[in-house]
């Protein structure tokens, strides 16, 4: 995130802007709802979610148990960026869907 922050500050301050705007946003929500990202898409990881934010997909999974389960960013990625997967493989785990 920094290093994206950096980039954009670099070539469109406001672009650095909303983009900073946008990710402290998603941690509100999720810090709300822990449980917004979707499952069906992103990466192929058990019990990964991911959450759409403008161009963004944050990766993340839950963690921990108790009084609430905390978050576990996975990776921030732009969305046209493809999740890897060899073609003609089928990854070794179950997809949750």
């Amino acid at each position: 995130m920094r290093r994206e922050s950096a980039y954009l500050r670099d070539r469109s301050p406001a672009a650095a802007k909303a983009f900073a705007q946008s990710m402290k946003k998603a941690r509100l929500l999720l810090q709300d709802f822990p449980e917004a990202g979707n499952r069906l898409h992103g990466l192929r990881i058990p019990g990964t979610r991911t959450l759409v934010v403008g161009d963004c997909l944050i990766d993340y999974r839950l963690v921990g148990s108790g009084a609430g389960p905390g978050l576990e960013i996975v990776t921030i990625r732009h969305g046209r960026m493809q999740t890897l997967v060899l073609d003609g493989e089928e990854p070794d785990f179950p997809v949750d869907e």
